[in-house]
């Protein structure tokens, strides 16, 4: 899950910051690896790395110099970004909330800590909504069945020893009995993979480069890529890339 932040107050900015990471320790300690937080001071800044669907939650300071919150807000919908869950911050409360709501699943006055309960309340409806909407994948290994979320999944494979392995952005690894078909059908439905050799599977959110007979994950990890679908593979690749 990737949440922005954009105050040109670096103070608050900050307090901001500090603030949601304690609640995510506190409140929500299972998802805390899986959250980034990235923090803007300008909205030149945010929109410079904004794509639509890369933050699940954005968090915006109404007053801020040249483009304020809620045009923020008003660029990013009108970029096409539906989804993102936005959140507006403010020192003051005298502003007419009704345009915001159009756009905002939440408004609080700064700092956060003297609005805890609601700020607990909102955040608690924003994580369960986003987590409810992450894909998964079943997964057994050691007898003990449990689900990954797709976006955790860096790529699959079978080893030397025909085992299916479930390779991990966190840098572990599952080995497991089930079936790499099963697997497939359902990596495969989702378009951030790409099946780019025979029985290996790749997430490619999670690649750093495209040389000529290789992808090149974030970690290094070098994947061959299969020379009988080299054209439609790499089709595929660009093609993800030039809509996402």
């Amino acid at each position: 899950m990737n949440i922005a932040i954009v105050d040109d107050e670096r103070i608050e900015l900050n307090a901001a910051e500090n603030y949601i990471r304690e609640y995510l320790r506190e409140n929500w300690s299972t998802l805390e690896d899986e959250v980034s937080i990235r923090t803007f001071t300008s909205a030149k800044e945010f929109f410079d790395v904004f794509k639509p669907g890369l933050f699940q939650l954005v968090i915006l300071d109404i007053c801020m110099e040249e483009i304020d919150g809620m045009q923020v807000a008003q660029i990013i919908r009108a970029r096409g970004d539906d989804d993102a869950n936005i959140v507006f911050l403010t020192g003051n409360d005298n502003f007419v909330l009704n345009g915001y709501r159009v756009f905002a699943v939440g408004y609080f006055i700064k700092p956060l800590v003297r609005h805890a309960q609601e700020f607990a309340k909102t955040f608690e409806h924003i994580f369960r909504k986003i987590n409810a909407e992450v894909p998964e994948l079943i997964v057994t290994a050691d007898g003990i069945t449990f689900s990954v979320p797709l976006r955790n999944i860096f790529y699959v494979d079978i080893d030397y020893r025909h085992r299916l392995c479930v390779h991990l952005a966190d840098g572990k690894t599952f080995v497991t009995a089930d079936k790499y078909v099963d697997f497939a059908k359902v990596l495969l439905s989702d378009e951030r993979f790409l099946e780019c050799y025979h029985r290996i599977i790749i997430n490619m959110d999670y690649v750093k480069s495209m040389e000529k007979d290789d992808f090149i994950l974030m970690n290094g990890t070098s994947i061959p890529i299969s020379q009988r679908k080299k054209k439609e593979v790499k089709v595929s690749y660009m093609r993800y890339f030039a809509h996402k």
